[in-house]
């Protein structure tokens, strides 16, 4: 797992990475448990998706999601989330697809 950002919140992919193939899926962990509100990817025609998300019964400290087929190109994926108490956070990722 790469060294968690000041944030403490690790994402896969990472932001500024270099990939080889599409991911298949948004992970991101967080110092504490919480639950992914949105996330938004804006491919290299600035084409937007809005990923669906699965309702989450309960704040984990990891929550994960599929991603839509992407194609090589370059890439940022704007998240939302938020705690059991209310409290939101909010990040974008960029990375590229070889």
């Amino acid at each position: 797992m790469p060294a968690a950002p000041a944030s403490g919140i690790v994402t896969v992919p990472a932001d500024n990475a270099m990939l080889s193939a599409a991911p298949e899926t948004f992970s991101a962990t967080f110092p504490h448990a919480m639950t992914l509100k949105s996330l938004t990817v804006t491919g290299p025609a600035t084409d937007t998706v809005n990923v669906e998300i699965a309702a989450s019964t309960a704040p984990q400290m990891t929550v994960t999601t599929s991603l839509p087929t992407l194609a090589p190109g370059s890439y940022s994926a704007a998240w939302t989330a938020t705690g059991s108490d209310g409290h939101e956070m909010n990040g974008t990722v960029r990375f590229m697809v070889h």
